[in-house]
């Protein structure tokens, strides 16, 4: 069994090279798209390569990102693996806690065919703000943000098909013809929020992004930087830990957001039929 992994990339210096080394320890061989990148990532990405050949750059475009760009990935590849492999969607700026290698393995034992992970979020706090001017910049993201919560799961690894593509016209997370999930779920660390300066220059891109990442133009601007002692503190020493109310909460969190689709594919549908339906007058 392979692994080889997708990595959308753009304007992630600061902890690409650390997320791509954390990945080199199980993945096979890991297909870096850069979409853009100004910031020196792309040149990180490029002296990675030429040291080691299971970095491979797919693709260098500055067009506007879309869940579909990793599709062309996918394309580009598939055909090269058997039915016995599998795909890793990698974010920029996240990290496994340990290989998701044996859990696939008994995955793909019992006929499965995508997996979740567990997503500690690590966030920029009020203890970290206290500090941030006199910082060790050197020092990786790992060792200068620790204060995380386990609040999320989304879907990071589904199975090769040499014989199907994967269209881009589909938006999902992963092909339509993987449809049976196996539900343990790895945990991975996520460091979406770094510095002020990072979040604010991460947030702009995604406002502006016409295609994606509608659940970020929802929120308030002035919420990121959260409070640490309502948050876990992460140490190489202890295993991530859950807390009741971090996976309660996850659970509300996703019942909303399946009521939330639900509810607008209702109201798409009855639009759809009022403008299709013919007006009678009544006498």
């Amino acid at each position: 069994m392979k692994l080889n992994a997708i990595c959308m990339v753009k304007n992630e210096q600061d902890v690409i090279i650390e997320t791509l080394e954390n990945a080199l320890l199980f993945c096979d061989t890991i297909y870096v798209f850069d979409n853009g990148s100004t910031d020196g990532s792309y040149e990180k990405i490029q002296a990675l390569s030429k040291e080691n050949p299971k970095v491979v750059i797919a693709a260098h475009s500055d067009e506007i990102f879309k869940n579909q760009l990793r599709n062309r990935v996918y394309n580009l590849y598939n055909h090269q693996y058997t039915h016995d492999d599998w795909w890793y969607i990698l974010d920029a700026d996240e990290m496994l806690n340990e290989s998701p290698k044996p859990m696939l393995k008994i995955a793909s034992q019992k006929g499965k065919d995508h997996m979740r992970v567990w997503q500690a979020q690590f966030y920029f706090t009020d203890k970290d703000f206290e500090n941030y001017i006199l910082e060790d910049r050197s020092k990786t993201i790992t060792e200068r943000r620790r204060f995380y919560k386990i609040n999320w799961r989304e879907v990071r690894f589904f199975k090769n098909n040499p014989d199907q593509k994967w269209s881009e016209g589909v938006s999902g997370r992963i092909p339509p013809h993987c449809n049976n999930l196996y539900r343990p779920s790895p945990i991975c660390r996520h460091y979406a929020e770094r510095t002020p300066e990072q979040i604010k220059q991460r947030r702009n891109i995604r406002i502006g992004n016409p295609y994606s990442f509608f659940h970020v133009k929802n929120k308030s601007d002035n919420d990121w930087l959260k409070k640490s002692n309502t948050l876990n503190y992460f140490s190489r020493e202890k295993t991530l830990t859950f807390s009741f109310n971090e996976v309660a909460g996850y659970y509300w969190s996703e019942i909303r957001f399946w009521c939330f689709h639900k509810v607008n594919g209702i109201k798409k549908r009855v639009l759809q039929l009022i403008q299709h339906t013919p007006f009678s007058p009544s006498c």
